[in-house]
């Protein structure tokens, strides 16, 4: 649906002639992440664009209702189980998944209901695998913000970090990993309801599971000074960082932290299950440090086990891109929001990787020289102990930290990514 006027507008002091079309955001909207990353980027759009928003799950939608956007909440409606489901797959821990011929038939009808009723120039998606079948039968751009971390050029030209399950085998490192890329690059697999319906609708899937996911357009949310390649496909371009900035107030209590001892800023994501969230709150608690953890809903009653614990602050969402100049020292999951954020605290972080993705993206920040990646050795008193003092007083780190944050400071990769869709979808040719 076109809206019937036009606008005279600026995009970086360029003067443009401008038709406000539609873009609908399309992410998963139970990933807090991928949900977050559609905001900032509509955030920058919605001078140029009519930015709508589709998803299968509420559990986020609130905070595009809150951005004020609009949110259509489409069926069927993911449940938790289905939830639990997807992440149990994304961290390798299940092989069930909830996509069944009947729940992607529905979705498939869903989206593309609403694409006939938008009409929209071009959908911005996270991993909505749906999208890839809709979309294309409707003949619709799609442009998918996404890490770089697990995409084909990764496999071939980045820093590869071998898979946990793969250490244990008494062969060189070297053939692990030229092994487990080159299953990676030609894995096939493509669950049957997919392929059933793709040939349904007349779409043509890539032959190469790696392949598939990936969209017309790909805006890789990170700098090449981190992945370390710097010449990408043509269907690929460097934006920079996306990461939620919530406009959450910072609560009083952050104002009167104790500012004697270390202050850890301590989340896990969506991702982040309440029993790693305890184990990991129930190893800090014995050590000489003040903890923010914006994990209250996550943690559920739960949270009141630690109010007895005066440097343990549980909170509802912190806005994490302002503690910069508050903490010392972050613990996080490996989510590439996260990691940005807290690599543009300037501070040192220790990353425990829920899933391949993640545990790419803390070894990109190892490398890098301001992370150091957890283990479940490390999950002891006296292991975490050991690995806070050590982000704490190595000078090196704390340099590179440093020198991280200037890397990326300057760096808008929502407004990189809206000039992209203004280049290509908005300007009136």
């Amino acid at each position: 649906m076109y809206t019937n006027f036009n606008l005279l507008g600026k995009f970086n002091d360029k003067k443009v002639r401008i038709i406000k079309k539609t873009i609908l955001f399309a992410p998963e909207t139970f990933n807090l992440a991928e949900t977050t990353r559609s905001i900032e980027v509509a955030k920058k759009c919605s001078a140029y664009f009519h930015c709508i928003f589709i998803g299968y799950s509420t559990k986020y939608a609130y905070l595009i209702e809150e951005a004020n956007f609009e949110f259509f909440h489409l069926e069927p409606h993911l449940t938790e189980k289905h939830i639990a489901q997807i992440m149990k797959v994304d961290q390798m821990k299940g092989i069930k998944h909830p996509f069944t011929y009947s729940m992607l038939r529905k979705r498939v009808n869903s989206e593309k209901k609403i694409f006939n009723e938008f009409n929209p120039t071009v959908v911005v998606i996270g991993t909505t695998l749906s999208i890839f079948i809709s979309a294309r039968a409707c003949q619709i751009p799609i442009v998918y913000i996404k890490p770089l971390a697990y995409t084909r050029t990764h496999f071939l030209k980045g820093h590869h970090k071998i898979p946990a399950i793969l250490n244990n085998f008494l062969v060189p490192k070297k053939t692990i990993l030229n092994l487990s890329k080159k299953i990676a690059l030609n894995i096939t697999y493509k669950p049957k309801s997919f392929s059933q319906i793709a040939k349904e609708e007349g779409v043509i899937l890539p032959k190469y599971t790696i392949d598939a996911l990936d969209a017309d357009y790909n805006l890789i949310t990170t700098i090449p000074e981190i992945s370390g390649i710097y010449d990408l496909p043509l269907h690929y371009q460097y934006i920079g960082p996306v990461y939620a900035k919530l406009d959450t107030p910072m609560p009083s209590f952050v104002k009167n932290l104790k500012t004697s001892q270390p202050i850890i800023y301590f989340a896990m994501g969506s991702s982040g299950s309440k029993n790693i969230l305890i184990k990991i709150l129930n190893l800090l608690k014995h050590l000489p440090v003040v903890v923010l953890c914006p994990m209250k809903k996550t943690l559920g009653s739960s949270a009141n086990d630690f109010s007895n614990d005066e440097n343990i602050h549980i909170s509802d969402y912190l806005p994490a891109h302002k503690l910069g100049n508050i903490i010392d020292l972050s613990i996080i999951h490996g989510g590439e929001g996260t990691v940005q954020t807290a690599c543009l605290s300037g501070k040192p972080f220790l990353g425990l990787g829920l899933q391949q993705e993640q545990k790419s993206n803390i070894h990109d920040c190892v490398l890098f020289g301001n992370a150091i990646e957890l283990t479940k050795r490390d999950m002891t008193t006296k292991g975490l102990a050991k690995l806070i003092e050590s982000a704490l007083t190595n000078k090196e780190m704390k340099s590179n930290a440093k020198k991280m944050k200037e890397l990326m400071e300057h760096v808008d990769g929502p407004a990189n990514a809206a000039k992209f869709l203004v280049d290509h979808f908005a300007i009136n040719k």
